[in-house]
């Protein structure tokens, strides 16, 4: 399963491999003590072995950073089931709340994209959980600053339902046209969890919780700015029609979905990339 392409509606390897491998068994790596943040485990700060840290947002008070962030508004490209607001997405109690309801005879979610960010390799982790809900489905993704897709890196993908599983797509183009790979990892994301990704030339590794879940590697892998995009979509049970799955209802779609984020935190690598 993948989700179609969805644009914003406005607007030394080998070094650094061997210095990621240091922190691959070690879950939750430079992370703060089990009692800080909104979700138990404080936003990063400071450097990874291999990685310089270059952003990091907590999301305290009640504004979004509109130098960093904006919010999403319109219909995503290639998904016509959904529509985003600009007021579906809110900061409060120390995090940023992406809100799905029905509003205007439609259900309506929220999104942002940090598109004044992008960059060429690097890290992006995320500590999110969210409600179950058969309709409300989302989306964690990095997506080409030139607008020309693919390629696209879903390192976090989750279609509805339990909340049970995410999925990592990578998405290029070759001389068989346009493909993707799939990986998948399950997990309880009702409940708290860090997910990222690592982005290579040549390497891309999705992670949970500090541990590597899934590797693809090869030519597949873009080598283009992209940016970080955080967004949730509805049409879940129609989408579940388009794949062939089993069909709604699976736990029900509440009155109000929230997709809470307690922090994001954003690293370049520590070395010179080729290429970059």
């Amino acid at each position: 399963m993948s989700r179609r392409l969805s644009r914003r509606p406005v607007l030394g390897a080998l070094l650094l491999a061997v210095a990621l491998l240091c922190c691959a068994g070690i879950a939750q790596c430079a992370r703060g003590t089990a009692a800080d943040g909104v979700s138990g485990v404080a936003a990063p700060r400071g450097d990874l072995p291999g990685w310089r840290q270059v952003f990091v947002d907590d999301f305290t008070g009640d504004q979004l950073s509109e130098s960093d962030w904006g919010r999403y508004s319109g219909k995503p490209g290639g998904d016509p089931a959904s529509f985003w607001l600009p007021s579906h997405t809110v900061v409060r109690d120390g995090m940023l709340t992406l809100r799905g309801y029905r509003e205007f005879g439609r259900m309506v979610t929220g999104g942002v994209g940090m598109w004044p960010r992008p960059q060429t390799y690097g890290k992006w982790e995320v500590r999110l959980r969210a409600d179950p809900s058969d309709d409300v489905t989302f989306h964690l993704l990095l997506w080409p600053r030139d607008e020309i897709w693919p390629p696209e890196i879903d390192f976090a993908e989750n279609f509805g339902g339990a909340r049970d599983y995410v999925d990592g797509f990578l998405h290029w183009t070759d001389s068989g046209g346009r493909r993707k790979a799939q990986q998948a990892v399950r997990a309880d994301f009702s409940r708290w969890n860090t997910v990222g990704v690592e982005w290579l030339p040549g390497m891309v590794r999705y992670t949970l919780n500090g541990q590597v879940w899934g590797v693809e590697t090869g030519d597949r892998v873009p080598n283009t700015p992209m940016w970080l995009a955080l967004q949730t979509q509805s049409g879940g049970c129609a989408k579940a029609v388009e794949y062939g799955v089993a069909p709604c209802p699976w736990v029900g779609t509440p009155d109000h979905t929230e997709i809470q984020i307690d922090w994001v935190s954003v690293y370049a690598p520590a070395f010179p990339m080729a290429g970059k």
